[in-house]
């Protein structure tokens, strides 16, 4: 990859990155065992997926897209190379923060028969409240079934607690522990083929209180967005058993809509990204920004 930036009060910065940064790598004799501290910046391990699936992604926008690749609003990508893939019939998805876009959580019930827990505390689209206005003791509830295999909550994760709550006493919009949505959903101690997360910031400290040992048993694939917030030493635990196996990096300033392969905000832009050099104090900052903002796909060597 080859980044030119206009600057001309800064080094270029492929010399940085061939003085400070590559020259880490040739000093060490096994990248495996580098810290972070000896190499500076870096990017995540990687396992190169040989077959990789965009899943969702509204109609409109799947059918200009000019690729299988091409990135999409609410569309997400899993990896299928053999034991990644999900266990038709069998696979369960967790997906955190759905908004007005459902197609990722309806393509995965479709095409793989998973079983779908799909969670939004603040939006509710047309078509759970559909469900919700033909019961009116669902009026209140947290929960909607879409269909057997297939639920709905009104309810979003949070920081890690000690205080776990059944569904009899959760209300909307309550926000609860990763732990307690496993309980909740009755995935404790079972394998999640896809954990989703698409929460707007909270995500840092989702992986911060991530038990990674646990993770690291049950968790095949690992797929989320980040945000500003998140840094590289807040992301790195999952190294343990992780492995990224696509990104969808966004260089972004202002917002643009209207294009035929999606709704153009920050997500995606084919003219070329306007990238603020200005707000990164320097080039380590730039490219930690890099490495770690937008989309990010893992998947659990242990399964592989």
């Amino acid at each position: 990859i080859l980044l030119l930036i206009n600057n001309k009060n800064r080094k270029p910065f492929g010399e940085f990155i061939q003085k400070n940064v590559l020259s880490s790598f040739t000093k060490s004799k096994n990248c495996e065992s580098d810290s972070l501290e000896q190499v500076r910046i870096r990017d995540f391990k990687y396992y190169n997926c040989k077959n990789i699936k965009r899943i969702g992604g509204k109609r409109e926008y799947v059918k200009n897209a000019p690729n299988d690749l091409f990135r999409i609003d609410g569309a997400w990508y899993i990896c299928l190379d053999k034991n990644a893939q999900p266990n038709k019939s069998q696979c369960n998805v967790i997906s955190l923060g759905i908004n007005n876009d459902y197609t990722f959580d309806q393509e995965m019930r479709n095409l793989y028969d998973c079983n779908l827990h799909s969670f939004d505390p603040f939006v509710e689209d047309v078509f759970f409240t559909g469900i919700r206005n033909k019961n009116s003791n669902l009026k209140e509830s947290p929960v909607l079934e879409v269909d057997k295999k297939w639920f709905f909550y009104r309810l979003g994760v949070g920081s890690k607690s000690n205080q776990m709550k059944s569904m009899n006493q959760l209300k909307l919009q309550d926000l609860i522990s990763l732990e307690n949505i496993l309980k909740i959903t009755e995935l404790e101690e079972k394998i999640i083929d896809v954990f989703k997360m698409d929460i707007e910031g909270p995500e840092k400290d989702i992986i911060r209180d991530l038990d990674i040992d646990y993770a690291c048993k049950y968790f095949k694939n690992i797929v989320f967005e980040t945000h500003r917030n998140s840094k590289f030493r807040d992301l790195v635990k999952l190294e343990k058993c992780f492995r990224l196996f696509f990104r969808s990096t966004r260089f972004f300033s202002g917002d643009s809509f209207g294009a035929l392969t999606g709704h153009l905000t920050e997500f995606q832009n084919p003219n070329g990204w306007k990238l603020e050099i200005k707000q990164y104090e320097n080039e380590i900052n730039l490219a930690e920004f890099m490495f770690t903002s937008g989309e990010l796909y893992f998947v659990n060597i242990n399964f592989l």
